[in-house]
């Protein structure tokens, strides 16, 4: 039986940046659901000047940009699993999503901790969303080794 033809990670990452962006521009629009890295007004004052230079759009192209390629690795790490899929990915990408947004919490904002919380939970959704179109996007997965292939019709 042939494999189907490894997936494109650029076009995987490019849907992925889009959904992320998406998200970001969204969940923006108030403060509590703001992502961690959008925060400014939280950060030291080198990091907000720095950072209000830019702009949230720019901050955010690049952050969807890096997160849409970041998703699209794991999506293409797990092509391979074949019960759960869509669970693992979207596990993965949530856990990734409270370890980094948490670490940006601790380390660069002064957040109160309602705003850490919601912005936190706020981010689940995008990681649930994220994985269900790269699982879509990805070649259905080869049936395991010792199960008896599906009869034709």
């Amino acid at each position: 039986m042939a494999q189907p033809p490894p997936p494109n990670i650029a076009r995987l990452a490019a849907l992925a940046a889009l959904l992320h962006f998406g998200f970001d521009s969204l969940l923006r629009v108030w403060p509590a659901t703001t992502p961690p890295h959008l925060l400014t007004p939280y950060m030291s004052e080198i990091f907000r000047s720095m950072l209000e230079l830019l702009g949230r759009t720019p901050i955010s192209l690049v952050t969807s940009f890096v997160n849409g390629l970041i998703s699209a690795i794991f999506a293409v790490a797990l092509q391979g699993a074949t019960s759960r899929r869509f669970a693992k990915i979207a596990a993965l990408l949530s856990f990734l999503w409270l370890l980094t947004a948490g670490l940006t919490f601790q380390v660069y904002l002064d957040a109160p901790g309602a705003v850490v919380v919601t912005s936190l939970l706020a981010g689940l959704p995008r990681a649930v969303v994220v994985a269900f179109f790269l699982e879509r996007s990805l070649p259905p997965p080869a049936p395991e080794e010792g199960w008896p292939a599906a009869p034709s019709p």
